[in-house]
């Protein structure tokens, strides 16, 4: 109690926390002393925080009653005990202060009576934070904001990427993450979305070029052999790059790190927040947190910074209701496998996160065995908790992964208003059909199909298929679109 005395006032005397009158916190001294039990006031030279460290003394109390008139000191008061304590805190009615301004004011006005009546009626103010699920409303509408990867099993087990939410992207160096992520870059642009891109590692001119190797297409790609190393080169021709800068225009935007503070953790941000307000982006690429100069870092040491960083992105999704992807390297595990906890620095890192996917190649030995080539493995979806493994295949020449087994078919638009759009129509070697769901959302731009490609305008580039299933793909066709003209075939589909 001697320690106590200095921070409140109370007769010690008085003090019963058995008696259910709980504990009354007074406006000052004279009304201390007018309640008598149970009793307290802050002293006048004590602050909020010295109160705090009197959790013990207060806590023997069932509950508090702040017994200080409606007003200024009432609202602080009832605030900071809220607060510092998370106590049972109640308010007399206003009625019951008949007008005075305080305790001893009531005593002198309606006697003891009147002021008992404080405690008699009195309600309870809510804690912040605690929510009683009877009066939870409805679920809050759901993002409007979502885009897709463009790779059906994928988009289908997470349902999109929404809106005012964080997807981590980890994996071991060189897999593909950055590949896939750009390929993900195209499809958001293809559905009318506009990104931006911190790429930590990558110059602006070699990220153009990778991503307009992933759009252009293989009928577009030529090839060159390094003579020095014997390397097979792929570049995209000069037509099929005007026809995508004038597509992209406007659309995708990527930080230049040639600037002196472009790693810098709140330049980043700024230039995402200027992204969204002038170009309206709803997809955000931070590619990757390791190359990100944390401004807390020296303080909080590399993995609490990243956490922190990582909260920041979430916020910045939140409020500007955008998705941001994030790249972030796995710790070493000893048997190679990790789950979402591995990736390097915190568990906080993908606790903040909506998705947490890990992008992988398989050796070549095991390629015929598994039956793919690379995976998306899920290791967390907070919306729909599903998780699993997305076999795929990967095309060097286009850099793209596509559904493994599946044939991949791209088309690219050369001209009209929608420069360039990438669709996959996918084959099923077990049905043995072509599932042209995705035909028929073309076929609602343009509807005359001609032999030369899917609609003017559009030309078939590769079809990764035998001469079988290029031919069930011309017999279904036919079925499904008469009068809409014949695909090509060839033993090579081409």
């Amino acid at each position: 109690m001697e320690s106590i005395s200095d921070v409140l006032y109370f007769q010690e005397r008085f003090v019963d926390p058995s008696l259910n009158t709980g504990l009354w916190w007074c406006l000052d001294y004279d009304d201390m002393e007018t309640v008598q039990i149970n009793a307290v006031c802050k002293a006048m030279s004590a602050t909020w925080g010295e109160v705090a460290q009197c959790r013990e003394f207060v806590g023997q109390f069932p509950f508090i009653l702040v017994a200080v008139p409606p007003g200024d000191g009432q609202k602080e008061i009832a605030g900071e005990l809220l607060a510092r304590f998370g106590a049972f805190v109640c308010l007399p009615n206003d009625e019951a202060w008949q007008g005075c301004r305080s305790v001893k004011e009531l005593r002198e006005k309606g006697g003891l009576k009147a002021v008992d009546r404080l405690l008699l009626g009195c309600r309870e103010l809510p804690l912040n934070g605690l929510l009683n699920i009877a009066d939870v409303g409805p679920e809050e509408p759901v993002s409007q904001n979502r885009t897709f990867s463009g790779i059906p099993a994928l988009d289908r087990a997470v349902g999109g990427f929404y809106g005012g939410e964080l997807s981590v992207w980890t994996g071991k160096r060189g897999e593909g993450k950055s590949t896939l992520l750009g390929q993900m870059i195209t499809e958001a642009v293809a559905r009318n979305k506009r990104v931006c891109v911190y790429s930590g590692e990558m110059p602006a001119s070699m990220f153009k070029a990778i991503l307009y190797q992933q759009i252009a297409g293989a009928a577009n790609i030529y090839r060159q052999t390094d003579q020095a190393t014997g390397k097979e080169l792929h570049f995209v021709n000069d037509n099929a790059r005007q026809q995508i800068d004038k597509w992209i225009n406007n659309r995708v935007f990527v930080t230049d790190i040639k600037t002196a503070n472009a790693h810098d953790e709140d330049n980043i941000l700024s230039l995402f927040e200027y992204a969204h307000r002038r170009w309206h982006c709803g997809v955000f690429l931070v590619d990757n947190i390791m190359t990100a100069a944390l401004k807390d870092e020296t303080r909080l040491g590399q993995w609490r910074a990243q956490s922190v960083f990582a909260a920041r992105l979430v916020a910045f999704a939140q409020r500007f209701d955008v998705h941001v992807h994030l790249v972030a390297h796995p710790r070493k595990t000893r048997d190679g496998n990790f789950e979402a906890d591995d990736v390097a620095g915190t568990a906080d890192i993908t606790n903040r996160a909506s998705n947490v996917f890990r992008v992988g190649r398989i050796p070549d030995e095991k390629v015929e065995e598994i039956g793919c080539s690379a995976g998306i493995r899920i290791l967390k979806n907070r919306r729909y908790g599903d998780r699993g493994t997305v076999q795929l295949d990967f095309d060097p020449v286009t850099r793209r992964f596509y559904p493994a087994g599946d044939v991949a078919v791209q088309e690219i638009r050369l001209g009209g208003e929608r420069m360039i759009s990438v669709w996959v129509v996918e084959y099923s070697p077990v049905q043995k059909a072509f599932h042209i769901d995705t035909v028929d959302r073309i076929l609602e731009i343009n509807r005359r199909v001609t032999a030369q490609g899917l609609a003017p305008g559009y030309t078939l580039l590769h079809i990764a298929a035998t001469s079988e299933a290029t031919h069930d793909f011309a017999a279904q066709w036919e079925r499904e679109h008469p009068g809409c003209g014949s695909m090509p075939g060839g033993s090579d589909g081409r």
